[in-house]
């Protein structure tokens, strides 16, 4: 991730960006920053979809193993945020 595309998010609106779009893969209404994304019914296929989704949306290369090591949407959001995507 460049640092262009770093930038472009604030982090609320990162956080608000990642909730949405595991709300929509896990079909959940409601999800809280530190609920575990596997833990809420999500598995390898809807992890794909996430990293997918969320790759397209924020401009980035997110792999699959960025979520099953960041399980939740703030582990996430800072792993994003610190440059911490492994590509």
């Amino acid at each position: 991730m460049s640092v262009a595309d770093k930038d472009r998010f604030s982090r609320p609106e990162l956080l608000a960006r990642i909730t949405e779009v595991w709300a929509d893969v896990l079909s959940l209404d409601r999800i809280e920053p530190d609920q575990d994304f596997f833990e809420l019914g999500g598995h390898s296929l809807g992890a794909m979809r996430a990293a997918s989704r969320l790759g397209d949306e924020l401009g980035c290369d997110l792999s699959l193993r960025v979520i099953f090591e960041h399980r939740t949407i703030t582990a996430l959001a800072a792993a994003i945020t610190n440059d911490g995507v492994p590509k």
